[in-house]
């Protein structure tokens, strides 16, 4: 007796849905290669320099209709951190707060007008206002940017409100472990460097004076130390005019240069130990001083980095994350900024495993340095890196944030341009001859965040030790 109709057509259905499964899984298995990276296509760029000394950068990109603007000034969160911490930090904070002409409200009533939004923010290398709003109303947005800048007020109450959430914000920082780890190693690394400074402490912050404020915009915040970087939906010929009237108050000054003394030598590794008592897990970060952005190395050792633990699928997330279940997510960075930088790797793990993890972080450093990467890593990072940059340029405010890092960190107008080519030339020899030049594991500064009593006797053999209290006070040293 023959199946029913309805019952045959079902079941040439479900025939059809699992070979149809089938196919999808195969191509699950085996995906596509990745097409050709396409060539980065900038915009032309624009350079004038005002008389007042203000170098005016423009880029038109005509993807969407606003603008953005990027204004840094050369003076960073270390500038006289050695009389004054925390100063730079907190001018920049509130320097939105208030002009000459203009109350904070009026600044936040202006940028709602415009559909715009405007921040200040002080890191090592400079004070920088991000900017942006749509496009038809760019002058007023330049009207904003240039008044803050060089007419800044410094009111006593928003001054006082600054300070105290600066003061909160501390607090809370130096309760998290890897906030100590990461001050303790940049002052091991970087020792009288201005690059040193991480933050300030309750007192330092208290001392600080509105009049000093006003005393640090005046000196700093000078047409002659600054560049403005413009992005967006503009002629240019029409947003010379514009940039002209906006900045035409804003009086030269004396150009700053940073004094910047060596970074320390070090001769063995060293280690230098928070000790929080009651901690369950250690915090350990390691590493070295290396060489600033515009150094030759950078774009090979960039890359190394990727290999090394600067990804998810690097060999330090390999080794003791995957392999030995030590940690979550072990990480490496390298941070080049415009007059020195350093490498460093870090994980937080449990105590049992803190010298396992330390032995595992300078075998792979070792491995690095002697021994050639494999076409497989080098193509995996290469990708990685030039996919990234890829995507940062493809919007304004990306595109903002690149090209301003030419002019902070002084590297050749044709970075952009030659970013892919320069990533796609690296050769495991190469890769190989730089972690030798700057990953060095014999003069490491090893800073560590966790219980001393706990792991005292795995981390001892690793190198000479220095236990500070949170507050930085030296408990004792242990050779």
């Amino acid at each position: 007796m023959r199946a029913p109709l309805s019952v045959l057509r079902v079941a040439v259905v479900v025939a059809t849905l699992l070979v149809a499964a089938a196919a999808s899984q195969a191509e699950v298995k085996t995906p596509p290669s990745p097409g050709k990276a396409r060539p980065v296509k900038l915009p032309a760029i624009t350079e004038r320099t005002l008389p007042s000394g203000l170098l005016v950068v423009m880029a038109p990109l005509r993807n969407v209709p606003k603008v953005t603007a990027v204004l840094s000034l050369g003076v960073g969160n270390g500038t006289e951190a050695d009389t004054h911490a925390g100063l730079a930090t907190l001018a920049a904070r509130v320097a939105t707060e208030g002009t000459a002409t203009r109350t904070s409200k009026a600044i936040k009533e202006e940028l709602r007008a415009i559909g715009g939004y405007l921040s200040v923010a002080a890191d090592s290398d400079a004070t920088t206002v991000q900017a942006g709003s749509l496009s038809e109303f760019t002058p007023r947005l330049l009207a904003l940017v240039a008044d803050v800048v060089a007419h800044p007020s410094y009111p006593d109450k928003e001054v006082a409100l600054a300070k105290d959430n600066l003061v909160q914000e501390v607090r809370e920082q130096r309760s998290q472990p890897g906030f100590l780890g990461n001050e303790r190693f940049l002052k091991a690394v970087f020792g009288s460097h201005p690059y040193a400074f991480v933050a300030p402490d309750e007192k330092q912050v208290a001392a600080i004076a509105r009049a000093d404020l006003a005393r640090f915009a005046s000196r700093y915040y000078a047409p002659g130390n600054a560049h403005l970087v413009l992005v967006g939906d503009f002629d240019v010929a029409t947003l010379a005019k514009e940039v002209d009237k906006a900045f035409a108050t804003w009086k030269a000054g004396e150009k700053f240069e940073p004094a910047m003394p060596a970074p320390p030598q070090r001769d063995k590794r060293q280690i230098y130990f928070v000790d929080r008592p009651g901690s369950v897990q250690s915090s350990i970060r390691m590493g070295n001083v290396t060489f600033p952005r515009k150094d030759d190395d950078y774009f090979v050792m960039r890359t190394a980095n990727v290999i090394y633990g600067g990804s998810f699928y690097s060999r330090l997330t390999r080794n003791i994350r995957e392999g030995k279940g030590y940690t979550y997510s072990p990480s490496s960075s390298l941070d080049t900024r415009a007059h020195s930088g350093y490498f460093a790797a870090s994980a937080s793990v449990r105590n049992e495993v803190t010298g396992a993890t330390i032995l595992e972080m300078l075998y792979e450093l070792d491995r690095m340095r002697v021994l050639p990467v494999t076409d497989e890593e080098l193509q995996a990072a290469k990708s990685y890196s030039i996919g990234n940059f890829a995507i940062e340029l493809a919007s304004q405010s990306g595109l903002a944030g690149r090209l301003n890092t030419i002019y902070v960190y002084g590297l050749p107008r044709t970075f952009l341009e030659d970013f892919r080519a320069r990533i796609e030339a690296i050769t495991p020899a190469q890769i190989e001859a730089a972690a030798a030049r700057h990953l060095d594991t014999y003069r490491e500064a090893i800073a560590i965040v966790g219980d001393w009593s706990q792991v005292k006797d795995q981390v001892t053999p690793f190198g000479s030790v220095t236990v500070y209290t949170p507050e930085g006070e030296v408990k004792g040293t242990f050779d």
